[in-house]
């Protein structure tokens, strides 16, 4: 997975604050896993790093240790690149990789898919439950974002300019020129290797930790 998306991931859900806990839901850690979709990831990939709780107490508590997090952010990143390939039938890029993380693949497939159609639809209309536990990201002064602008707020937010905006309104370029995750349609591509997973993730940790979270 880029570096940078893990990077910038962590800085918006948490602001490197491995404790974060959110008001809304269960999100917690650095890159404010909720229950549900932490408890699967660590099912799914924690043996391979090493992660085996022996109770759901236990396995929620990972969520604030920092290297574990970074972990399973990078494991759950490269399942949602590959699932959401299949569902669009192009390489994710940042912004579409914080928008599978922070609506889920189905929920981002939705909001990509009607962003492409019609960017000037509002996106809590399209997308209620998340609008109402981010009001920030949904809503400016109080006025609800068109789906466009909520894309282009995600992708300055990611550390890029905003793409180049199409006729219909925005575009579903890579942000600021960066760099596409690889995975083909169809294909449900998980961690391109461990050691590569790892890798990145100890680059995180290690730049986390530098900046003092």
């Amino acid at each position: 997975m880029p570096f940078e998306a893990l990077f910038n991931t962590a800085r918006l859900e948490s602001g490197f604050n491995p404790q974060a806990r959110a008001r809304t839901s269960s999100a917690t850690g650095l890159f404010q896993f909720i229950d549900s979709t932490w408890l699967d990831t660590v099912a799914r990939h924690g043996a391979r790093y090493c992660l085996n709780p022996t109770t759901r107490a236990e396995a929620l508590e990972l969520r604030r240790d920092p290297l574990a997090a970074s972990l399973m952010a990078a494991a759950h990143m490269a399942d949602n690149a590959g699932k959401l390939a299949a569902e669009t039938g192009r390489a994710a890029g940042q912004v579409e990789l914080y928008l599978a993380h922070f609506l889920g693949v189905g929920g981002a497939a939705r909001f990509l898919e009607r962003l492409a159609t019609d960017p000037g639809a509002s996106a809590a209309d399209l997308m209620p439950s998340a609008a109402r536990a981010n009001r920030g990201i949904f809503f400016t002064k109080g006025a609800p974002r068109r789906l466009g602008e909520v894309y282009d707020l995600l992708a300055r937010r990611m550390g890029g300019s905003a793409p180049a905006a199409s006729p219909g309104g925005t575009a579903l370029a890579v942000a600021g020129g960066q760099q596409a995750v690889d995975a083909p349609p169809g294909v449900d591509a998980g961690p391109a290797s461990p050691d590569a997973a790892l890798k990145a993730a100890r680059l995180a940790y290690l730049l986390l930790a530098d900046l003092g979270a």
